[in-house]
């Protein structure tokens, strides 16, 4: 009898499917939205099962490991293939939010004014039925933009990702079809072991494309060509990567697209900063199963601090790291594993960065367009 803990559920059109011969589902940082992907091949005669999976793109679907709900979405991809000897089925099934992706904003584009971010971002995606928040209290996310315009051709999530990087904000599935905005890691879990819970790693680290100091310049609009104050600017410095000592230190000057204030600006500059750092380390490590020790799914863990120790891996034999991505996979050849994807521990930023000239906030009222579509 199959372990109920290595058993991965479909649910579509009132069936249940559970006899898959590869599972891969993932949540990532770099994804931004959850998907699965299952495939089915026989080698004989169609069975019940086989004659019966007739899924196809825009059925809605659940997705469910070990027992517990981790997708729910819609089939997005069926590829089937035959010759005289088997059958194959590949499905693919991507979150309710998959929506915002290549959906753009309406005809006649919006104009937001004195509206926080979670407030846009709640008007602009739920229209399609995607919810969106703000988790964690990041710094600065509470500031309200004196006045934001979408563009033409602009998809929705094009949109409230140029405004995240004002606010030093990143976007990832919530697992149930919504988008959270965040900042940094999220709790903590036990370490991973070499010899004791590492089946196989990975782990690049690099300095290449490090930058020591950054600096964004823009303007805002000002009464006059001569008005100072539309002129904003900000810096940030990042330290030596991994101790690295005698290094010339290197800039980056960018421009800061849409500045309104100094503090947005500072956001600006911190998310730049915050990038460089994500791309300084890069691992995956798997483990056995799709369980921890505690009983809960790695798919939970996304956002989490890990601390890895391995000799064999690392300079220092440990490092901490933040897990930005899980797959839980299965199939013949390795049985039920799970990815455990890494970045630098402060690659997303820590969630409390200081900012310039924050001002005084006020609630903003609920999120509404100027446009005359949105009237």
């Amino acid at each position: 009898m199959p372990n109920p803990q290595e058993i991965c559920v479909v649910t579509a059109l009132g069936q249940r499917y559970d006899t898959w011969e590869t599972v891969e589902v993932h949540r990532s940082t770099d994804d931004i939205i959850d998907h699965a992907m299952l495939t089915v091949a026989e080698i004989t005669s169609p069975s019940a099962m086989w004659a019966a999976l007739k899924l196809k793109p825009g059925d809605p679907a659940q997705v469910s490991l070990a027992g517990r709900k981790v997708l729910d979405g819609k089939v997005y991809l069926r590829q089937a293939a035959i010759d005289p000897n088997s059958h194959a089925v590949q499905i693919g099934i991507a979150s309710n939010a998959q929506t915002i992706i290549p959906t753009t904003v309406e005809s006649k584009p919006g104009t937001y004014k004195k509206q926080t971010i979670e407030s846009i971002g709640k008007a602009v995606f739920g229209k399609y039925g995607v919810a969106f928040k703000v988790v964690g209290n990041p710094t600065g996310a509470i500031l309200p933009f004196p006045r934001v315009s979408e563009r033409v051709g602009e998809t929705c999530f094009s949109f409230i990702e140029r405004l995240s990087r004002l606010r030093n904000l990143y976007m990832i599935d919530d697992g149930q079809g919504g988008i959270e905005a965040y900042r940094g890691p999220q709790g903590t879990t036990a370490p991973l072991q070499e010899g004791r819970n590492i089946l196989r790693a990975r782990i690049l680290l690099r300095n290449d494309e490090h930058l020591e100091n950054l600096q964004g310049v823009g303007q805002t609009s000002g009464e006059s060509s001569a008005d100072a104050s539309r002129d904003v600017s900000a810096q940030t410095t990042i330290p030596p990567v991994f101790g690295a000592t005698g290094m010339v230190p290197r800039l980056m000057k960018f421009i800061v697209e849409d500045a309104t204030d100094k503090s947005s600006a500072q956001m600006r500059v911190n998310h730049e900063a915050n990038v460089v750092t994500y791309n300084d380390v890069d691992g995956a490590v798997t483990v056995p199963g799709w369980l921890r020790e505690d009983g809960s799914l790695w798919f939970e863990h996304v956002r989490h601090l890990v601390v890895v120790n391995s000799p064999s891996l690392l300079p220092g034999d440990t490092m901490q790291f933040m897990i930005k991505g899980v797959i839980h996979r299965q199939n013949t050849a390795d049985g039920t594993t799970t990815d455990v994807l890494l970045c630098r521990d402060d690659g997303k930023g820590s969630g409390k960065e200081p900012l310039i000239d924050q001002g005084p906030y006020q609630e903003a009222p609920e999120a509404k367009s100027e446009s005359s579509d949105h009237e």
